[in-house]
């Protein structure tokens, strides 16, 4: 199946990798715990075949050039999307919201209507459809995660999941989050069930220049849950 390949986040919102909710340990022995290679490579293999998510996007902290503190929408593998998000404009956050159909961005700021934004721009400053894209997104990460090793066995959002930690190469993680300039730390928490399906990601990213880093979680859920989009009026 199809998916553009346009650079991820920027404009008005950010993504695509899986919300903060508290995580309740299950004190499991390591010893009892399945492989996290073998976790992930599961769970990558699982979300290629995905046709729909829900998915929301928190950056903690800076990240160069990226305006996002969050974003919350639907995304289909056809390349429509919708949602909102909080940006940065004129050092003000700002609530926007935002559908992706046929390859056109429209945008709705806190006043008036949708606008189109010209697609050469919107293409290089944020697109969802990263999160499924198979090359870029989601599933690239998970399987590209150096030194996998399972933590723990816990409860995410009421998902029965298993924690799992390793390092992401900067050119792998950046094509999902963009502002991302070195090698992060990552936290994977895969559904213990089924085919492993992701549930949450965090990712720890250094500062660099004299800024603070930044994590930035992903979550997804809903999955292949249908995703109608239809453009503004």
């Amino acid at each position: 199946m199809p998916h553009p390949h346009r650079p991820v986040l920027g404009l008005l919102v950010a993504v695509a990798t899986l919300v903060l909710a508290g995580c309740t340990g299950g004190g499991s022995d390591s010893a009892t715990l399945p492989a996290g290679s073998s976790l992930l490579a599961s769970s990558g293999a699982a979300m290629r075949s995905v046709t729909s998510v829900h998915f929301t996007i928190d950056v903690n902290g800076t990240l160069a050039g990226v305006p996002i503190q969050n974003a919350d929408g639907d995304l289909n593998a056809q390349g429509a999307a919708k949602g909102s998000a909080k940006i940065s404009e004129f050092g003000a956050f700002v609530e926007v919201n935002f559908v992706l159909l046929n390859s056109t961005f429209y945008v709705q700021g806190p006043t008036g209507g949708y606008q189109k934004i010209p697609a050469a721009l919107a293409g290089s400053l944020f697109d969802p459809t990263a999160i499924l894209d198979p090359d870029r997104g989601v599933a690239k990460v998970l399987t590209s995660v150096q030194g996998a090793t399972t933590k723990d066995r816990e409860s995410v959002n009421g998902t029965d999941c298993y924690r799992v930690t390793g390092r992401v190469a900067q050119n792998v993680v950046s094509a999902l989050v963009p502002g991302i300039s070195s090698d992060v730390g990552a936290t994977v928490w895969v559904a213990a069930d089924g085919k492993h399906l992701p549930v949450k990601a965090e990712f720890a990213v250094p500062g660099a220049g004299g800024s603070q880093g930044a994590k930035v979680d992903v979550t997804i859920s809903k999955v292949n849950a249908p995703v109608n989009v239809t453009a503004p009026a």
